[in-house]
């Protein structure tokens, strides 16, 4: 499967990257600088070996691929889906994309409504999926890093839902579980805030989630 990462240079892009590409998966790291989006596919690359990566901008990527994850900071997502509302529409996007601020009492769920109900909206798509939400970034990126996490997927489409159930099952270590409609992605999407508090008030790493 082609998957696009769109705003895929960080941690979790980078995870994505080299866990995909290693099982045969062809990755497209987007970003909106070309140069950046190559320099970082190229990084990949020696990483992951013989792997299937490159790199282009964010319009290209989304074009040529068959699944696109928005590993894209919130603060500039919602404006990217609507400047390429006109290709991602009829695609699988997958949204990890969580709302949150930080004040004095810690980390705060930043929305009335979920981030992939917002993209949903934007792109005029019941293709959305949520994902990836409880997935501790910087770890997911080391590939010497043993895991046993849940992943939560929510989304209004059954056929887009077990295409990204699938592709999550693939990667050793993360166990995906149906948590039902898009409109769910919100409790989902608050987890993160709730794990970033309980990771700074006890001094802790970065945590999964995992549901016994």
């Amino acid at each position: 499967m082609r998957v696009a990462l769109l705003g895929g240079t960080g941690n979790l892009g980078k995870g994505l990257a080299l866990r995909l590409a290693i099982l045969g998966h062809e990755i497209v790291v987007g970003s909106r600088k070309e140069e950046k989006a190559k320099s970082k596919a190229e990084e990949y690359r020696k990483i992951a070996g013989e792997a299937r990566i490159t790199g282009m901008r964010n319009e290209e990527a989304a074009k040529s691929c068959e699944v696109a994850i928005l590993t894209i900071p919130w603060e500039h997502a919602i404006k990217m889906a609507k400047e390429l509302k006109h290709i991602l529409r009829d695609k699988i996007v997958v949204s990890p994309l969580v709302p949150v601020s930080k004040g004095d009492g810690g980390f705060t769920y930043d929305s009335s409504k979920s981030a992939a109900e917002m993209v949903a909206e934007v792109l005029e798509s019941e293709k959305v999926v949520s994902a990836f939400h409880t997935v501790p970034a910087a770890r997911f990126a080391n590939l010497d890093e043993k895991f046993d996490w849940d992943v939560p997927v929510c989304s209004d489409d059954d056929a887009s839902k077990k295409v990204v159930i699938k592709l999550i099952s693939e990667i050793e270590g993360l166990r995906p579980l149906d948590a039902g409609p898009l409109s769910n992605s919100r409790l989902v999407e608050s987890l993160t805030p709730l794990i970033l508090n309980i990771m700074h008030f006890n001094s802790m790493g970065e945590l999964g989630v995992k549901f016994l």
